[in-house]
């Protein structure tokens, strides 16, 4: 997908698609938010406080991205903020190409790359406080929320070979029996 959007385009996706940022919280971020490798910023909706490392997939495609002089992080193609129903509409066609070629299915939303993100940190094994703190959430209820759907086969599977081998290693334990004698 990253690879046919516009690059104009393709820098706000990776940027929601690798922070977990809300898209609008995304496309407000200004360039002195960024310190270092760090984005420095404010949950929209909660207020909540988040600081968020930038990688080496996120560095490439803000690198990557157009030249502009907008005091915001990502721009139009005319090198303006980006509004978020101006971002809406481009991302809005540009999905529905890619769903007609077959290239992704249909309801992915830029909200759902938020899920995604929870997603992923979850079946990664993270735990819920860790994706709070990303995500801009005050409590961990949310991060459950966002990684509901987390396919956690494979983690509950590393769980159940440490019961086996600790409900082994319990078995062959034996425990010196002492009666009870009366004195």
């Amino acid at each position: 997908m990253l690879d046919r959007a516009a690059p104009h385009v393709r820098a706000a996706v990776a940027l929601i698609m690798n922070t977990g940022l809300d898209p609008s919280d995304a496309l407000k971020l200004t360039r002195n938010q960024i310190e270092g490798d760090t984005i420095w910023g404010v949950r929209g909706k909660t207020a909540h406080e988040v600081a968020i490392p930038i990688g080496p997939t996120l560095k490439a495609a803000l690198e990557a991205a157009p030249a502009h002089d907008a005091v915001t992080i990502l721009a139009t193609s005319t090198g303006t903020p980006w509004t978020y129903n101006g971002f809406s509409t481009v991302w809005h066609r540009f999905k529905k190409k890619l769903e007609a070629e077959g290239v992704v299915q249909p309801g992915l939303t830029l909200k759902g790359l938020r899920h995604t993100v929870a997603t992923t940190l979850r079946e990664a094994g993270l735990e819920e406080r860790q994706i709070a703190d990303l995500l801009g959430q005050k409590t961990p209820s949310m991060a459950r929320h966002y990684s509901r759907s987390a396919n956690l086969a494979d983690r509950n599977r590393i769980t159940m070979e440490t019961l086996e081998q600790e409900n082994e290693r319990r078995s062959k334990a034996i425990k010196p029996f002492t009666k009870n004698v009366k004195p």
